[in-house]
């Protein structure tokens, strides 16, 4: 049977004190002080950090740096981009405004000038509707005075025709004046 090898051959004496602490950090992280010495080790290696630095300067002036950067970016940012952004959007929107107010007032002016033509166009259209009634009218009447007219002919023409040569001058002037009353009433 092969003997296996123990790792653990080094060993470190430390103050009692010093091993409560240790316990606790280890019982914290769910380690065994063995392990958690370990991955102490590795992190202080791997980030190389001075354990006597208890601040953490570098990691401040690290953290500090970068906070420098990122706002450095954001301010170049906001002066290139957003600040002029900002002032051109708060541009289109005056011109927009004055836009939609000038776009209003035309609206307005022409809605006002369509209903003054409206108006007249139907005054214009109730004055020729009055003249065709009218025109109509004069037609009816012009129809009626005709036959009015053709009825006091013919009974003029039935009268004279009814006269002899030989009738008297007085039933002619007679028949002259009812003719004459007739025609006058039309």
């Amino acid at each position: 049977m092969k003997a296996t090898k123990d790792e653990n051959v080094k060993t470190i004496r430390f103050p009692a004190k010093t091993d409560e602490k240790l316990q606790t950090l280890a019982n914290k992280s769910g380690l065994t002080k063995l392990d958690f010495f370990i991955h102490m080790v590795d992190y202080f290696y791997k980030s190389k950090k001075d354990p006597r630095d208890l601040n953490d300067e570098l990691l401040k002036n690290a953290i500090n740096k970068k906070t420098d950067n990122i706002v450095a970016f954001i301010k170049t940012q906001e002066q290139d981009l957003l600040i002029p952004m900002k002032k051109d959007s708060e541009r289109m929107i005056n011109q927009q405004s004055k836009i939609a107010e000038a776009f209003s007032q035309q609206v307005i002016k022409f809605n006002e000038e369509q209903l003054l033509t409206n108006q007249s166009q139907v005054t214009n259209m109730n004055k020729i509707a009055e003249y065709m009634r009218r025109l109509d009218l004069m037609q009816y009447d012009k129809a009626e005075l005709k036959r009015k007219f053709m009825e006091t002919l013919e009974f003029y023409s039935r009268r004279r025709d009814q006269m002899s040569m030989l009738a008297k001058q007085t039933e002619k002037d007679e028949l002259i004046a009812h003719i004459r009353a007739e025609v006058s009433k039309l």
